[in-house]
């Protein structure tokens, strides 16, 4: 993201009960992983503390793979349950009702993300909205992670590639501050498995259900909360089967689960190895991407091939496709170290079609693409085609607090690679490791299940991989007894191979399995027999959405004009340098405490990294810039050059005293900065920011960027002003200065007197 790129919408929302702003006052998660599905209950509370009624949309996110098979609402303790129907019926619902002065809800799904509308919220009204979805569990590489996202990074291009109206397309504010409160059961199926929590604080505890992981106080909607488990023993491949009530054709519904046993390795592989600098990734998403190329560097070898690029708005081919020598091998390493998210917007198609054109040496085998990404973009339909007509297979490590999971998922199936996650805590090597494990497997051809004469069945992935868990669905005609299924393929030799065969079947009560299996035949099937489908098992979909109408009594309707209002999401923790996302490992008793201006200390936090001060000084604690100077003998000499750090003491000190920035410029133009540092301020002014603004915006980077300690103190007197500028400015502002302390002089072609008439100006 950049500033003179398009960027996505921003807000800074008001709390305040009389500007009639409501107040989504929290939200409560629970999560259950057992037997073959992970099933999450989230409820989200609002609250109308304004004078006006208002109509609410809030977009918000849902796991990807996760299927929505309930939702209910529940206004001022008035419980109701929501009903599928197509769109047009539940839009004119919506409207009726609005008219009618009841109060509506309506529920809007588009990959990965979900829209609630919430009509004619009166006064003092509170609606408390409850979504109940369903997901297969999944292994990956002997390991089974669970990402529950809470909030929707901002993403680069036109929301309406997504399918997204106006009013849909999710809001940030740095100012929203929205807690999570949120539990994780892990079942008895998976007893004696390792269990961990990478991303937040928890409190376990042993239950009658399992073992249950509670999220601390602190927890926020500013990141996903992951869980992964790792069971002791591989799972073995199943089978289970389910009543359809729906059907009379396949009354009888089939899931199979593989995990496929490790496959021949490739004698080489050709890697274009691809990484995201677009502003969006600074901080610790940059870093976790450096990590795990880093960890990719290490494990190639002399019979390998290795080309890297870099791209944001431009693409840059910094290492041509070349063998892997040693020398090669270092080259890439000074490569990986000189990264950063410097690039500006995210222009990844461009890139994917450069890397795809890339020749490479003769003696290479086929190419692979790894795409190292938050995924941070609204335009998918196209990167999809683009990489499928390329023919070359595209895996990707998406990284960051929230990265878009969905978009990265769908890219990376489509073209036969593999899809690996990793937040800031994770082990980004051994990501890194995994997804080199898959590249390196040859690939099975022909993969097929055999046993049984089903009547329709979903298709298996693009491709397979040793250690990834495969799924299948399959409908029987009535009668059919159940017999093992086997999952067939051929090596590269063309000999067949048989990789699992289901050693159990069992029998599943209710409708969960239906439901789940007839979610994933929706985008295979004609449009009319999806809507069928849809209305059938009470799905939402791209042609369904959920709607309910809480009547009120003659007297109790809304009435006049009411007051659209979209609630913002909080801003990922660490998105484009904001800040970073501290580490969750050590004890309760040793984490800060978090005060109520949790989301500007989070915008405010310490980079990974400190940059030195001028002229290679080691940094100075940012501590000292809210203590008073000790006094100077007379004989020690001249005093000291003032330093940045001097001066952004001299920021706090008037902010702090006054209140507010005004007045800085003259203050400090009383203390003579030096050229360089007048060049620091005329580039933020460049930007649109007043000088009073400029010289806070200094203060603040010197305190994130310099010394890294970011003093709670000093935050808390300059990050409510700091709020008040548009992020996209302040991110622009944090980029230009980090600029400004790595080449340090005057601008080209200024001059002396050119400098001192804009001081005069002054």
């Amino acid at each position: 993201m950049t500033l003179n790129e398009p960027s996505p919408a921003w807000t800074l929302a008001s709390h305040d009960p009389e500007a009639g702003m409501p107040v989504l006052t929290g939200v409560q998660a629970n999560v259950r992983l057992d037997s073959i599905c992970c099933e999450l209950v989230l409820r989200q509370t609002y609250r109308n503390t304004g004078a006006r009624t208002l109509e609410v949309v809030y977009t918000f996110p849902l796991p990807p793979r996760a299927v929505l098979l309930g939702f209910a609402s529940t206004l001022n303790g008035a419980r109701l349950e929501g009903c599928i129907t197509p769109k047009a019926a539940a839009e004119a619902t919506y409207e009726q009702a609005l008219a009618d002065g009841d109060a509506p809800v309506l529920l809007e799904a588009h990959d990965g993300l979900v829209t609630a509308n919430l009509g004619n919220l009166k006064p003092g009204d509170e609606v408390e909205l409850e979504v109940r979805t369903a997901q297969l569990l999944v292994f990956e590489q002997g390991r089974l992670r669970i990402a529950i996202p809470s909030t929707i990074a901002p993403r680069y291009g036109d929301p309406a590639h997504g399918g997204l109206q106006p009013q849909q397309v999710p809001e940030v504010s740095m100012l929203a501050d929205y807690p999570l409160a949120l539990t994780v059961t892990v079942g008895r199926s998976l007893a004696g498995a390792a269990i961990e929590c990478p991303t937040h604080r928890t409190v376990r505890s042993d239950t009658a259900d399992g073992v249950c992981l509670t999220l601390d106080a602190t927890a926020r909607l500013d990141r996903d909360v992951v869980v992964i488990v790792t069971p002791r023993e591989e799972r073995p491949a199943f089978s289970l089967h389910a009543r359809d009530a729906t059907s009379t054709l396949a009354p009888t519904v089939v899931m199979a689960s593989f995990v496929p046993p490790p496959a021949p390795q490739r004698d080489h592989i050709a890697l274009k190895l691809l990484v995201d600098c677009s502003g969006s990734m600074g901080g610790d998403s940059i870093v976790s991407a450096r990590a795990a190329l880093h960890g990719i560097a290490r494990a190639l070898g002399d019979a390998d091939h290795v080309a890297f690029s870099r791209f944001g708005s431009t693409v840059q081919h910094v290492m041509a496709p070349m063998r892997c020598t040693p020398q090669a091998l270092r080259g890439l390493q000074a490569q990986i170290d000189a990264t950063d998210a410097t690039l500006g917007g995210t222009e990844m198609a461009a890139a994917l079609r450069g890397v795809f054109a890339l020749p490479l040496t003769r003696d290479a085998a086929a190419a692979d693409v790894l795409l190292l990404t938050d995924g941070e973009i609204w335009e998918v339909e196209t990167l999809i085609a683009l990489a499928k007509r390329s023919g070359q297979r595209v895996f990707v490590i998406g990284v960051g607090a929230s990265p878009a999971e969905s978009v990265l998922r769908r890219l990376a199936g489509a073209t036969g690679g593999a899809c690996e996650l990793a937040t800031p805590g994770e082990a980004l090597e051994a990501a890194a490791q995994r997804m080199l494990a898959r590249i390196r497997q040859q690939a099975w051809r022909e993969v097929r299940v055999d046993g049984g004469s089903p009547l329709w069945q979903t298709p298996l992935p693009a491709a397979v991989f040793a250690g990834d868990t495969v799924t299948v669905f399959a409908g029987m005609p009535a009668g059919a007894a159940a017999q093992p299924l086997r999952l067939l393929a051929c090596d590269v030799s063309g000999r067949g191979v048989e990789l699992g065969c289901t050693a159990t079947d069992a029998a599943l009560a209710g409708d969960m399995l239906p439901r789940l299996a007839a979610a994933a035949r929706l985008p295979l099937v004609e449009r009319a027999e999806a809507l069928q489908l849809a209305l059938d098992h009470q799905l939402i979909s791209d042609q369904t959405h959920c709607v309910l109408v809480h009547r009120r009594a003659e007297g109790q309707r809304a009435q006049g004009e009411t007051q659209l209002v979209r609630v913002p999401s909080m801003l990922a923790a660490g998105w484009g340098a904001t800040g970073s996302v501290r580490s969750v490992a050590m004890p309760m008793a040793a984490a800060t405490p978090m005060a109520a201006a949790a989301p500007m200390m989070d915008f405010c936090a310490a980079m990974p990294a400190p940059i030195a001060a001028a002229g290679g000084k080691p940094a100075v604690a940012f501590d000292s810039l809210m203590c008073s100077e000790a006094e100077t003998p007379y004989d020690a000499g001249p005093p000291p050059a003032i330093t940045p750090e001097d001066f952004a003491r001299a920021v706090v000190e008037h902010v702090r005293a006054t209140g507010a920035p005004d007045g800085l410029a003259v203050q400090l133009g009383r203390q003579d900065p030096d050229d360089d540092l007048l060049r620091a301020i005329d580039v933020l002014r460049a930007l649109g920011l007043d000088e009073d603004m400029a010289w806070l915006v200094f203060a603040h980077w010197v305190n994130v960027r310099i010394d890294g300690a970011h003093d709670a103190a000093v935050t808390a007197v300059l990050a409510p002003h700091a709020s008040l500028l548009a992020a996209d400015v302040v991110l622009s502002a944090m980029q230009a200065l980090d600029r400004w302390r790595l080449a340090p002089g005057p601008l080209p072609g200024d001059t002396r007197a050119q400098r001192l008439k804009r001081a005069m100006a002054r």
